[in-house]
């Protein structure tokens, strides 16, 4: 029954009206494409033979799209200027876009269709633009985006009249309009245009771009051309918010076409700021702005997503740092090497879960807000989803920072020469902002045994903290090292400055033992800086005065 069904509905589509022709010229175009012996000047006189296409092509080989700064007058002009294949495809894609409707009847939204077509289109051809390979055609990958979907537009005209009003020709994801078309039609419309773009003649791998589409179309067998254009369409299902990995596309993007995830960050950026242009000529109705903005709506439904993950998923992280931190003591080298392989796991299913679309987002939104000279709410709020992925992106590096097993070597050393190595590297910003250093050191060396990476870390991290804290000229710092009463034994190193007081998150990751997610987040690793203390049989004292300004003195074995 349901190949009665499918033959039917193709015999309806190819025999009826419900199959559009091609007018004339665009025929002609089409079979100028597969002449090698065509010439410029051939091409020139098939499209001037229609004064209403030649009008258009002019103003959109003037158009902003393409940013000629001469006038062009003729087509025989256009053809220097912008080259045989670009000029003759262009021309083509103006025939096709002409041959079908726009509006919304029933299910069938034409106006989206042509705008997703072309968003698809022009990231196509940005793709063909940036892939080293030969035989890679920009244009002929534009029309192949073009025209990616167009068997829809022949499905829905030829579909019973009960079904008209469900058929989805709407903003939905490919696999849906695919599934729905088979289970009440019988067929899909991919089917459909692949009969039809044989049937106009159209290339081979033009042909083979529209029978292929999911991972059957991303296969080392299929045309690179025939990638692209899948590709493209998921980058366009990006656009619509129909899906959010982000990061799968950036992946599949470099893994099949060598492009990296910074290109297609900027093919995006540069897709809204033009697509404008080019839809004007091709009379498309197109707001990049509103466009942006829903493309950012599900960035943000994505970053609060990862944002609860992670109050859950790095919580247990750090559950397991405890757990493993206090075990250490009295567990045997091989149960301790077990729980570290469980720690590193658990690292790597975070990085896995969290990092990767994180940072997607995050170089996304950066590149859109940072490009293009019109100052709209779309990229507003790209800036703002730049700044909260950068804020959850610190607090992921410095908890995972902080998980990571610390396996210290302690040596014996002095003291005030890991305090003057580190000091030396804010020498700069030291001079920059003004800020005096006093060195409280004794007059010989301060030995102690310590891990000296440890060590520098947390003298790097207190020092960079109290010159944040610092925020007019003028300011000083105290580094102070200082053997304690001999009965101690213990050694101290103290980073005093007169800048306001520290917050109260701040001086909770220094003195609470007991850590959760809230905890991180300022970009210092202050945690990082109790961890290693604690490893050092240490303990840490901390001084807030609202006049005097801030004093943190470490505390750790001289032996």
């Amino acid at each position: 029954m349901e190949n009665r069904k499918k033959s039917l509905l193709l015999k309806k589509i190819l025999e009826s009206g419900a199959l559009p022709s091609l007018s004339p010229l665009a025929v002609q175009l089409v079979e100028l494409a597969s002449d090698d012996s065509t010439s410029a000047q051939d091409l020139a006189e098939t499209i001037e033979k229609d004064p209403a296409l030649t009008t258009r092509l002019l103003k959109l080989v003037g158009s902003a799209f393409y940013g000629i700064p001469e006038k062009v007058k003729s087509i025989s002009q256009a053809v220097v200027l912008l080259g045989f294949k670009r000029l003759r495809i262009m021309a083509l894609s103006l025939s096709l876009r002409d041959t079908f409707a726009m509006g919304t009847k029933d299910g069938m939204d034409h106006d989206h269709f042509w705008k997703s077509s072309l968003y698809r289109a022009m990231i196509a051809r940005s793709f063909a633009g940036s892939v080293n390979a030969t035989g890679m055609n920009p244009e002929e990958a534009f029309v192949a985006g073009l025209i990616q979907e167009i068997g829809m537009l022949m499905l829905y005209e030829a579909c019973p009249e009960d079904f008209r009003h469900s058929f989805p020709g709407g903003n939905i994801s490919l696999q849906e309009a695919l599934s729905w078309e088979e289970e009440n039609l019988g067929i899909n419309h991919r089917e459909i245009g692949y009969l039809v773009l044989r049937r106009w003649r159209f290339s081979d791998q033009l042909v083979e771009a529209q029978k292929y589409f999911g991972p059957d179309a991303l296969s080392n067998e299929r045309s690179l051309l025939c990638r692209t254009a899948e590709l493209a369409g998921r980058a366009t299902q990006v656009v619509f918010g129909q899906r959010t990995d982000l990061h799968r596309l950036q992946e599949q993007v470099e893994d099949t076409l060598k492009i990296k995830s910074r290109v297609l960050d900027e093919i995006f950026s540069e897709t809204f700021e033009r697509i404008e242009a080019l839809a004007e000529q091709l009379r498309i109705r197109v707001d990049s702005q509103a466009d942006i903005l829903t493309v950012m709506e599900k960035a943000n439904e994505t970053l609060a997503r990862i944002n609860t993950s992670m109050e859950t998923s790095l919580q247990e992280l750090l559950n397991h740092v405890g757990e493993y931190d206090e075990s250490l003591t009295r567990i045997s080298e091989e149960m301790a090497r077990s729980r570290r392989e469980i720690l590193q796991n658990t690292l790597d299913a975070v990085a896995h879960e969290i990092r990767n679309p994180l940072i997607a987002i995050g170089g996304f939104a950066n590149r859109l807000a940072g490009r293009g000279s019109e100052e709209g709410r779309g990229r507003k709020y790209a800036r703002i989803i730049a700044e909260e992925s950068g804020r959850l992106e610190g607090i992921l590096k410095e908890i995972i920072d902080y998980c990571q097993v610390y396996d210290p070597s302690f040596v014996e050393t002095d003291l005030t020469s890991i305090a003057n190595d580190v000091l030396a590297e804010f020498e700069d910003i030291l001079k920059q902002r003004n800020i005096g250093i006093d060195r409280d050191f004794p007059e010989g060396p301060a030995y102690a045994h310590v891990d000296i990476d440890g060590i520098s870390m947390v003298l790097r991290r207190l020092i960079q903290n109290s010159v944040n804290m610092i925020d007019e000229p003028g300011g000083r710092l105290t580094l102070s090292v200082k053997p304690l009463q001999q009965t101690t034994g213990l050694m101290s190193i103290g980073i005093a400055g007169n800048g306001r007081p520290m917050p109260d998150e701040i001086r909770d990751a220094l003195l609470e033992a007991n850590l959760s997610t809230k905890t991180f987040g300022d970009g210092l690793g202050i945690p990082m800086v109790r961890r290693i203390i604690e490893a050092h049989r240490g303990s840490i004292e901390l001084k807030v005065d609202e006049e005097m300004g801030n004093s943190v003195i470490c505390h750790i074995p001289a032996s």
